[in-house]
């Protein structure tokens, strides 16, 4: 059976272009695009003017209201299997964006006529953005003493959900959180850490086998789950791997080997297939595969499912914005999207439309 993953992307692929300059959500003028058609500039992430204080209590700024016109947003959601997901909702176009996302991720809230089958919110309700500063790469967040409703089994998944929301804006490195006026340097539940929470952190993170904790590099993989009989999305699971100082030809490895034994998960990728070299030259990452993946839709082209996780996995741990991938030595061309130059990371991902 042929599966049709959720989301939407189209065959806009090559050369990144430059965004248009000045302070956009997307960052500034030599930021890429992706191989989605850009959407309209939008206005800068919500500040303080320096060393202000994060607001809070009844100094925390009201939302901008809302108008007419509509952007993509990614919040990020647990699935029916418990993981912590990527979603991209259309939500009211309006200021404080970032406010704005994790509003989307609170149970009980506006987000709850928009969840997709299987889904649910992961903040606790009730909780509320008191305010948020965004200085120096670090977004200060203040939530409501609502934020310590929580089971101890969901405190890291909370965590990984706020840091890695907060993350996809591109002004934003790591995140500090404070529950009504004062900063915590452990959750309230479990006490973990969080003094500054960063992408280097993971998401639905798992130790390969044969590691040896201590002593791994972490990569993060987009291997994709079920949603019904004909729809999938992606997932992203941040494996811990013997120490290695290659971690392109990791990831696509990870891929090829697929989620571990008994996970709901699978990867679109075939396990016969070869990494047959990686390099890493100019902003682009080009991974030259075996003829292994072109076994899809009866031996004719590529799965686009694998591409797809394939350029979301090396883009996201490469820190390059570019993939080229390869077949025997030959860019792959045909089906359903042409691959014949570089492309890029997708603006959105697992795009719930019903």
């Amino acid at each position: 059976m042929i599966h049709t993953r959720i989301g939407k992307i189209t065959a806009v692929l090559g050369i990144s272009a430059m965004l248009t300059a000045g302070c956009s959500l997307f960052g500034p003028a030599n930021e890429s695009t992706s191989i989605d058609p850009p959407p309209q500039s939008e206005t800068a992430l919500e500040t303080n003017p320096p060393g202000e204080a994060p607001l809070s209590g009844d100094q925390a700024q009201a939302p901008g209201d809302a108008v007419q016109a509509s952007v993509d947003r990614t919040v990020y959601l647990l699935d029916a299997n418990g993981y912590v997901v990527p979603v991209s909702l259309t939500l009211p176009k309006e200021e404080g964006v970032a406010k704005q996302v994790l509003a989307y991720m609170v149970k009980g809230g506006p987000v709850e006529s928009m969840l997709p089958q299987g889904f649910a919110a992961v903040l606790p309700e009730g909780t509320k953005i008191l305010g948020m500063v965004i200085k120096d790469g670090t977004a200060t967040v203040d939530f409501s003493r609502e934020f310590k409703n929580y089971d101890a089994k969901d405190e890291k998944k909370i965590m990984d959900a706020i840091t890695r929301a907060l993350t996809e804006f591109p002004n934003i490195k790591n995140v500090s959180i404070w529950v009504n006026g004062q900063p915590l340097t452990e959750m309230p539940v479990n006490n973990t850490p969080v003094s500054r929470l960063d992408r280097n952190h993971g998401v639905n993170v798992e130790l390969a086998d044969g590691a040896i904790p201590g002593q791994t590099t972490a990569v993060t993989v987009y291997f994709q789950s079920q949603l019904d009989d004909k729809r999938t999305y992606f997932v992203p699971v941040t494996r811990l791997i013997p120490k290695t100082r290659d971690v392109a030809r990791a990831v696509v490895e990870e891929l090829i080997k697929g989620p571990k034994e008994g996970s709901p998960l699978f990867s679109a990728l075939l396990s016969t297939t070869k990494v047959l070299d990686v390099k890493e030259t100019d902003g682009t990452v080009t991974v030259n595969l075996s003829s292994d993946i072109l076994r899809y839709d009866s031996g004719k082209e590529a799965n686009p499912e694998s591409l797809e996780s394939l350029v979301l996995s090396l883009t996201e741990n490469t820190g390059f914005n570019k993939v080229q991938l390869l077949v025997e030595g030959k860019p792959i061309s045909g089906g359903a999207f042409d691959f014949s130059k570089p492309v890029v990371r997708p603006l959105t991902i697992n795009t719930m439309q019903f």
